[in-house]
Order: C-alpha cells, then sequence, then structure tokens
C-alpha cells in the first residue's frame, strides 16, 4: 500500500458519513456532526461507564450505534470494546457529554503475514494485504471473543485478524484493538480492504482490478448499490468486503463494494481528533489522522510541547474549509 493511500485511510479514521436513518442499502448519506447537529470526535475508547473517548465521559445509552456497516437497533455499548478507533456525533462541556451517533469500522480485515517480534518482546509487526501493523503488548487492546484464549502471546501467521487503530507518518498501522476472526481459509475467509483502486481502473460486473497488489473480482451477485454508476474506478476510496480465495498472491471475490466514506474535511464546525503527526512543515501545517492541521494559535499540553511527525496527539478546534484551526493539542501517551 502507498504512503498516499494510507494517509487518506488515515483521514478515514475521521468518519462522519452515515446511510440515512443509518441503516445499510443503497441510499443516500448525510453528514453527522460537521454540517450536522453536534461536535465530530474521533479517537479510541480508553474506558467504560459510558463510554470515554479524548478523555471525555460520553453518555451514549441513546445513541444511534454502528459497528462494521451494521446499524441494528439491538446495538448497545456491549458490543464495543476498548481500543476501538471510533467517531461520535456529541456534545460536552470538556468533561462530560451526551452522543447522539457512535459509529466504528475496522481499518482492516485479513490473514497475518511476515510475524515477527521487537522491543525485547513487547512489540510485533506484521503485515495484512500489504499494509505494515504493529501491536503492543501494554497498548493495544486483544479480543478473544470469537478465539478464546487470543492474545498477544498467541497471536500467529495465519491469524485471520480485525484491526482498528492509527496510522503513523510512514503508514504503519498502530494496532489499538485487534480481534482474531478465524483461522485462514482460502475459500472461506471472510476479510475487508480499503484504498483506491490502480490507476486507470474502470471495472464493473464481471470484471477485476488491482488494490495494493490485491486482486478483487466483481462478481455477477457482488453489491455495487452503493457505488455510483454501479463501477470501480481510481478517482474515489472504495471499502471492500468479500472472500479471500488465496494469499499468494491476494485474490478475493468481493461480496460488497461500497464507496468509502467521507472524511472529516468534509464540512465545518467543531471537531477534536486523535491521531498521528505526519506531514509536519511547523506549527501552522501538519495533517493529523488525515486532517490538516494549523495549530498557530493553539494552546499546548504540556506546555512547551514541540510538534512534529510521530507524535501521538489530541487536536480539538474549528474545522474552516477543510483545516482544522486548533485551540489545543494534547500529547497522547
Amino acid at each position: 500500500m502507498t504512503l498516499v493511500n494510507r494517509t487518506i485511510l488515515a483521514g478515514l479514521l475521521a468518519i462522519i458519513t452515515l446511510s440515512t436513518g443509518c441503516g445499510g442499502g443503497g441510499g443516500g448519506s448525510t453528514l453527522a456532526g460537521i454540517g450536522g447537529t453536534g461536535k465530530t470526535v474521533s479517537g479510541t475508547i480508553t474506558g467504560f461507564g459510558s463510554i470515554f473517548v479524548n478523555g471525555v465521559e460520553y453518555d451514549i445509552d441513546n445513541a444511534a450505534i454502528s459497528i462494521n456497516d451494521d446499524s441494528s437497533p439491538a446495538l448497545s455499548q456491549a458490543d464495543l470494546r476498548i481500543g476501538m478507533v471510533v467517531t461520535l456525533t456529541a456534545s460536552d462541556d470538556g468533561t462530560v457529554g451526551t452522543a447522539t451517533r457512535v459509529i466504528y469500522d475496522n481499518e482492516i480485515k485479513g490473514p497475518v503475514s511476515n510475524l515477527s517480534t521487537l522491543s525485547g518482546g513487547l512489540k510485533k509487526t506484521f503485515t495484512i494485504f500489504g499494509t505494515n501493523a504493529v501491536v503492543d503488548v501494554a497498548g493495544t487492546s486483544f479480543d478473544d471473543s470469537n478465539a478464546p484464549g487470543f492474545s498477544f502471546a498467541t497471536l500467529a501467521d495465519g491469524d485471520v485478524v480485525e484491526l482498528s487503530g492509527l496510522f503513523d507518518s510512514a503508514g504503519t498501522l498502530v494496532a489499538t484493538y485487534i480481534e482474531k476472526t478465524d483461522d485462514l481459509n482460502p475459500g472461506n475467509s471472510e476479510v475487508e480492504i480499503k484504498g483506491v483502486p490502480a490507476t486507470g481502473t474502470d471495472a464493473g460486473v464481471g470484471q477485476s482490478f488491482m488494490l495494493d497488489g490485491v486482486t478483487v473480482n466483481i462478481l455477477p451477485g457482488t453489491d455495487l448499490s452503493e457505488l455510483p454508476g454501479g463501477r470501480v474506478n481510481d478517482t474515489f476510496a472504495v471499502e471492500i468486503k468479500g472472500t479471500l480465495l488465496g494469499s499468494n498472491p491476494a485474490r478475493i471475490d468481493a461480496t460488497r463494494i461500497k464507496q468509502a466514506e467521507k472524511n472529516i474535511d468534509s464540512g465545518d464546525g467543531e471537531a477534536s481528533i486523535e491521531g498521528f503527526i505526519s506531514d509536519f512543515t511547523d506549527n501552522s501545517s501538519f495533517r493529523v489522522s488525515g486532517t490538516r492541521v494549523n495549530a498557530s494559535g493553539a494552546t499546548f499540553e504540556p506546555a512547551g510541547l514541540v510538534l512534529g511527525d510521530d507524535l501521538r496527539v489530541e487536536v480539538e478546534g474549528m474545522l474552516v474549509s477543510g483545516i482544522l484551526n486548533a485551540e489545543k493539542v494534547e500529547l497522547k501517551n
């Protein structure tokens, strides 16, 4: 996966688009938070009571919840996990708040390969469909709901895993949440991948295209209802769900292809974003989770914080014409 694509995907961590009525299908979309009502908050779940995101406790008892495109009314806080990167439409006073929408969408789902251990056994790196990822024994939440006993110690090549996290400046996905969903079983394993198709792509039913080295087959039964004109091209990012046919080279029979959600740059309004700094030029020009930031007038926590690529921060401020004008930049651990 190219660094350009990873930057695009980093922006998708701040998803603010929902299907009309929070349901699935091929309907239109509306903006929640930015351009809608309330503040848009993008960050990692760090605790429960209600849910804690970016240091604020949000009541989500009456919120519409979407998890991996499932917007079932039965979903609740019990379906969320520590480490998931979520986007909220909410109001808060800096300490407590109320969310009206909660969206979680994994970043990638596929088989682990090229697993290696670093930092004296405290970190592990691997790839999924060419995307580099890293897990940390202390900083990554391991979910064994579907695979009892799954942990940092048992993670192995061939595990099919779902990841959520934040991209660093090199395009590595620093995983804050990982769940094992399956053992690699070509022809049966369900996978998900996001990105911009290869240059020159213009594909429909019965055709294939390439995305970051993966061949994606569009079958007669593939759901293309959320694609403009029912075709895939190289002008927008897509989200693909399908069945993995093989991993060397990787081939996927797509069951659903949709246009990837718009990111937080899509409108103006109040926002709070967690992520790694990238493309740093100076305090007035850098990105956090793909969103452009101007922090020339911001306060810093701790005072005297020196900004630079790969610092993990939370930025709060107002989006104006696609640029987040930061009022506060806080260092995260």
